[in-house]
């Protein structure tokens, strides 16, 4: 009998609607019941079964906060109330102040990013109903979980990427597509942020409600920057305090960056806080992943000798970092993930397109098995099957063109919540000034 981890698992996408393919195979069913069984948080609707809730903001950054604060105020009050009591724990146990943890952060963002952040966050935590401390802490949760009480303690960081364009497309045309990998409680509450600030770029962001940024952001020049994380953790060495908290980091990269070399000299010109692969892309200038360490970095090198496609999911790229990383058991969990996604763009080579990319995004090929079978190491993350409450949150496949169609189309942003497999993908329409066209009805709203 094939298991959730087969591809019976076929995909169905609508063109024109967001409804999945309803023929999902009743040994998945069973699974991802089973799933549900390991968990009793009452806040529980995963698996997902309906598309990613579309939130539009405009404004100044006060103007925004209170808008995102408004209609997402019952999820930031959960997300919250979730994360304060972890993280007043970690500070505490590392005996750091949250005053001057807070204190320091206010310092660093309104350094090297925009204080205007620190604006929104206040008005978005007033429309919410939470106090401004308890959000900017929450803020801040990525980088004291993963750093506290030292990041040699954790475990690795997830998250697939592929980027592909010149003639590793179908058209010539930029393609790149991130999966949202990892735990469960707060990703379940995602939405689709489509702002347009005063300053900076409009942009587009599936984010947890209560963030100021997250880490797959889309801007109207054509770029895109997310990240994956690394199976070796860096080593306590590396721990610095002065760092921009990541959200923030990735909120002022994607509203500001104009192409790939403007979002890769911004991201060097401050200190960041985790150790994770940065990926950068745009139109005019494909792909560029740095990996990072909070005190050192090195460029990944292509995996091809066409140099028209790259991807990350796991794997440590740069030998050269070795020295700052405590390194996990190898062949690790990523490096099959990385090989497993690899292997799925190498097999669309001069193909990809979002059809392609959705493929590639929602792939099972298992590269430790050899075979199809859905796991924690294929590019489509599964981990019902070991019983918990993980995998993909999110998938995002994004289509940059040189052209605008008939309809005026530039930019297509594809996003489907919980596994790309059998998720609902809202296939969105954007023309040059990042205007959303087609895709989308406001009685969805």
């Amino acid at each position: 009998m094939k298991s959730a981890q087969e591809t019976n698992l076929k995909m169905v996408v609508d063109k024109s609607s967001t409804r999945p393919n309803t023929a999902i195979s009743k040994s998945v069913s069973q699974n991802l019941q089973s799933a549900e069984k390991v968990f009793t948080l009452d806040t529980l609707v995963y698996p997902w079964n309906s598309p990613i809730p579309i939130v539009f903001v405009e404004g100044s950054a006060t103007e925004m906060g209170k808008q995102f604060g408004s209609a997402t105020s019952a999820t930031i009050k959960r997300i919250v109330s979730f994360n304060v009591p972890t993280l007043e724990g970690l500070l505490k146990k590392s005996k750091i102040s949250k005053r001057d943890h807070l204190s320091n952060t206010e310092s660093v963002i309104s350094r090297f990013t925009e204080s205007e952040y620190l604006d929104e966050i206040n008005s978005m935590a007033e429309a919410a109903g939470v106090s401004y401390e308890s959000l900017l802490l929450t803020n801040t949760n990525i980088d004291l979980l993963y750093a506290l009480p030292a990041p040699e303690s954790h475990g690795p960081l997830f998250c697939s990427f592929f980027g592909a364009w010149g003639r590793a497309t179908a058209d010539g045309s930029v393609v790149a597509g991130h999966n949202d990998d990892g735990g469960r409680y707060m990703d379940q509450f995602l939405v689709l942020k489509v702002a347009r600030p005063k300053h900076g770029y409009p942009f587009v962001n599936p984010i947890i409600p209560g963030y100021i940024g997250y880490h797959s952001m889309v801007n109207s020049t054509q770029t895109y920057c997310c990240s994956t994380g690394i199976d070796d953790v860096m080593r306590n060495s590396q721990v610095r305090d002065d760092g921009l908290p990541g959200w923030v980091l990735f909120r002022w990269l994607g509203q500001f960056s104009e192409d790939t070399e403007d979002a890769v000299r911004r991201f060097l010109s401050v200190p960041n806080l985790t150790c994770i692969n940065w990926c950068f892309t745009s139109r005019k200038q494909g792909t560029k992943i740095v990996e990072a360490t909070p005190k050192h970095h090195a460029f990944a090198k292509m995996p091809n000798k066409t140099g028209d496609w790259i991807v990350s999911a796991g794997k440590t790229l740069c030998t050269e970092l070795y020295p700052y990383m405590a390194r996990s058991k190898h062949p690790s969990n990523g490096d099959y993930r990385y090989d497993s996604v690899k292997r799925a763009v190498e097999s669309r080579y001069g193909e990809i397109d979002s059809e392609k990319g959705i493929e590639i995004m929602s792939d099972h090929f298992d590269s430790f098995q050899a075979n199809e079978s859905a796991s924690e190491r294929t590019v489509c993350r599964h981990m019902e099957n070991v019983g918990r409450l993980g995998g993909t949150c999110r998938s995002l496949v994004a289509k940059f063109s040189s052209r605008e169609n008939e309809e005026g189309l530039k930019t297509e942003i594809n996003v489907s919540l919980g596994n790309p497999c059998y998720g609902y993908w809202r296939r969105l329409g954007f023309d040059d000034k990042l205007n959303l066209i087609s895709g989308y009805d406001r009685r969805d709203a």
